[in-house]
């Protein structure tokens, strides 16, 4: 990865900005699929919220949170596959039961050589986009059958995402089911293992995504003279080493990422477990914002708000009023709204120096997020 072209003027990986748009509108597209929204979100808050989840309801969801994004990783691996790559994929590897051993070394050589290409890509777009030192396993050069099996993490920027990506890759690859471990090997490296198996837990049909009819805007960026990037991006402290992005305002890690899994997530669960998972999303999120915060870096100027979101691809937020009790706003285009709802919730806390609040809020059909925040004090 040492050849990653970089804008000469901010060392963002030129990538970024050929493949993304920051919009007025307060998203973020794909140039190539404008309806296709991503995220730069702080990444570390993603496992985090499910532990806090855990904690609130009171028993493990890992499994039902791999097999959520594992869906979709599996979507999105069959795209990659162009119709003559999939064609030197034999029909089934049956998990691993020899059938290897039946080919001819022209056929096996050839279907490596495929599988090998797509996991090198995906290895390469997530040290782009934030997601860790990702490398191939050793398998690939010492000759065992099915390599892409492992993969190997270096802080990685969600161990449970990362775990989905590989066996929504692998269930791919092989046409059979698997299911994934991890082992902790020590300084934040993890050995994540895929192999047949069958998935712990059966989801029921999900729901499908809403898709909304963005709303224009009017935000304007101070922008890289490099690569136009926002500076608020620019400004980021990129490691291509590390394939880490971190804020030098905040200290947190940032990732770019799609929000329709981590929303459909959020669907699963409550389809799995009840109307209580909203309420439990958003409070697990602001006791991980307070906390991790700890103190004050936000001020209420709405304007600032605004483009905190924005940058981030939330959504624009086009109504702020507040005063000593409360706050309220309305967000056009959102997304990833329990996670912001509980957020904005732990932020007002923080800038009030209020103990505690309550939130009332509405996703109206159109996508427009309104809120209020009502703060307690001791």
């Amino acid at each position: 990865m040492s050849g990653v072209e970089r804008c000469d003027i901010c060392g963002i990986p030129a990538m970024v900005s050929k493949e993304l748009n920051w919009e007025d509108n307060g998203t973020i597209s794909l140039k190539r699929s404008p309806s296709t929204r991503m995220v730069f979100f702080e990444s570390a808050s993603i496992d985090e919220l499910f532990l806090g989840i855990e904690k609130l309801i009171g028993f493990s969801i890992v499994n039902l949170v791999i097999e959520s994004k594992a869906r979709d990783t599996r979507g999105y691996v069959e795209r990659l596959l162009t119709p003559a790559a999939s064609g030197f994929l034999p029909e089934e590897w049956r998990g691993g039961k020899g059938e290897m051993n039946h080919m001819t070394e022209d056929q096996k050589a050839a279907s490596l050589a495929v599988i090998k290409s797509v996991t090198q890509n995906m290895t390469d777009l997530s040290r782009i986009y934030g997601y860790g030192d990702q490398r191939l396993g050793e398998s690939w050069d010492s000759g065992e059958d099915y390599p892409w099996r492992l993969q190997v993490y270096h802080n990685p920027y969600s161990l449970l995402f990362a775990a989905a990506d590989n066996l929504g890759a692998g269930e791919v690859f092989e046409k059979t089911e698997m299911w994934v471990r991890w082992e902790n090997m020590g300084g934040g490296t993890y050995n994540i293992v895929v192999y047949p198996g069958k998935h712990p837990i059966d989801l029921k049909e999900r729901l499908r995504t809403k898709r909304y009819e963005m709303k224009p805007g009017d935000i304007a960026y101070e922008r890289c003279s490099g690569c136009g990037l926002p500076q608020e991006v620019a400004n980021l402290e990129y490691s291509l080493e590390d394939g880490t992005y971190v804020n030098p305002d905040t200290g947190w890690r940032m990732a770019i990422f799609g929000p329709a899994p981590l929303d459909a997530i959020f669907n699963d669960l409550e389809t799995e477990l009840g109307e209580a998972i909203p309420e439990a999303v958003i409070e697990a999120q602001r006791r991980y914002i307070k906390y991790a915060w700890g103190v004050e870096r936000w001020n209420r100027s709405g304007a600032t708000f605004q483009k905190m979101i924005a940058v981030r691809g939330l959504g624009n937020q086009v109504e702020f009023e507040g005063n000593g009790d409360h706050l309220s706003m309305r967000i056009e285009n959102s997304c990833l709204h329990l996670p912001m709802i509980g957020t904005i919730q732990a932020l007002v806390e923080l800038a009030y120096r209020a103990d505690s609040s309550r939130v009332e809020w509405e996703l109206e059909d159109h996508g427009d997020l309104s809120l209020t925040i009502h703060v307690k004090r001791s």
